[in-house]
């Protein structure tokens, strides 16, 4: 409430109270939305950084597993390569023949879609089978330890690499087919060191020989599924000695894909797959947009398993990783969204005001242009005040 006074004295102060309280009132309004655009701006600095490490975590989770990253390992050129894993139930799970046969039909579709090595002599493609883990045992001497056993066939270690701490890998093109590669803590149990690698093991009463020691992943999602028992890899025909018959859960190939799905649909048609006795899952495009948007929209039923297949623990690990990385891809929206909004919101606001800030744009330019009349009118004023006093 302004006071006003009867004497002249009283009305000048009057006039300048109203006056100071206009601009306190203008002060204020000011303030306050300057105050607005700098909350606004620290806000989407703030979500834009969150995008940034959130996008930052996202690529270093597809990386954190080598098991799915054979594409990157295999291609060189310019060709697309697909990765490809296809599991089955125990009771159609696959034979030495159903391998062989794969690969010929394989190399047929390869041949019908004219596809060929770059080079002579080269590969155009792999790939590697492996059982289903089994326990036993594994003794020499007085030592002993129970292990989870695999049975591996093709470029098992190329699909699947360990940190090798001594050793080597052994091969389907050794020789002799009874050398084993197992883990650092089997090593330490059965010889209370890892440079061991030539020692032998018995498994069965068949003596088998170390060809390499590994370390366990630490990725922390391996780590989950690994087990506590320590893990042991030989090879097929090696499996044969022990008077098993190696049968097949797991089988994985890494081939071109000129085209979107065209490995895939060659390893379907190779294999003549059944849907309700295999899944079928391309590696190689698990961690793509429209799976991880796939994942979110099933993230409820992902867990209903309604069939025997019995994942092996890298693709337990990965499907870890696939829930993480859509969960990722949500915390990337939220941190998106607030940019995007406010730039929508401060485009709807220029458009719905253009009008009222053209006509300012034109009453800028209008006084502009008078201003700069006037200055021009001024200056043979000045000169005629400068001639005069010179005289």
């Amino acid at each position: 409430m302004i006071r006003r006074e009867e004497s002249s004295d009283g009305k000048i102060y009057t006039k300048t109270s109203a006056v100071l309280c206009m601009v306190i009132a203008r002060v204020s309004v000011y303030t306050y939305m300057r105050a607005k655009w700098i909350v606004l701006i620290i806000v989407n600095v703030l979500a834009l950084l969150f995008f940034g490490v959130m996008t930052l975590f996202s690529s270093a989770l597809e990386a954190s597993l080598p098991d799915q990253q054979m594409v990157s390992r295999w291609s060189d050129g310019d060709m697309p390569y697909a990765q490809i894993s296809v599991y089955f139930e125990d009771q159609f799970a696959l034979i030495t023949d159903n391998i062989l046969m794969t690969r010929v039909n394989i190399e047929k579709k390869l041949t019908e879609n004219s596809l060929s090595p770059e080079k002579d002599n080269a590969r155009l493609w792999a790939d590697a089978f492996s059982t289903a883990q089994k326990k036993i045992t594994v003794e020499i001497g007085m030592a002993s330890s129970e292990a989870e056993l695999i049975a591996t066939g093709g470029d098992f270690f190329l699909f699947h690499p360990q940190e090798l701490l001594y050793g080597s890998y052994y091969s389907d093109d050794d020789v002799m087919h009874d050398r084993v590669v197992i883990d650092d803590v089997l090593a330490w149990r059965l010889y209370g060191a890892s440079d061991i690698a030539g020692k032998p093991v018995i498994i069965n009463g068949k003596y088998f020989f170390i060809a390499g020691v590994f370390r366990q992943s630490d990725n922390s999602d391996m780590e989950k599924v690994y087990g506590d028992r320590p893990r042991i890899f030989m090879s097929y025909q090696g499996y044969e000695l022990l008077g098993e018959t190696p049968r097949f859960s797991s089988y994985e190939v890494c081939l071109p894909s000129p085209v979107t799905g065209a490995g895939a649909q060659m390893v379907k048609e190779a294999m003549s797959l059944n849907d309700e006795t295999s899944l079928f899952i391309e590696n190689s495009s698990r961690y793509e947009l429209k799976k991880r948007f796939s994942i979110i929209g099933s993230f409820g039923m992902r867990s209903v398993v309604d069939r025997p297949v019995v994942y092996p623990y890298w693709e337990n690990a990965a499907r870890i990783s696939e829930d993480k990385s859509a969960l990722l891809l949500v915390m990337q929206f939220i941190g998106i969204s607030v940019p995007v909004v406010t730039a929508a919101y401060l485009i709807g606001k220029l458009i719905r005001n253009r009008k009222k800030l053209f006509n300012k744009a034109i009453d800028a330019a209008k006084r502009k242009y008078n201003e700069q009349k006037r200055r021009k009118g001024e200056r043979p004023k000045k000169k005629e005040k400068q001639t005069s006093t010179a005289v």
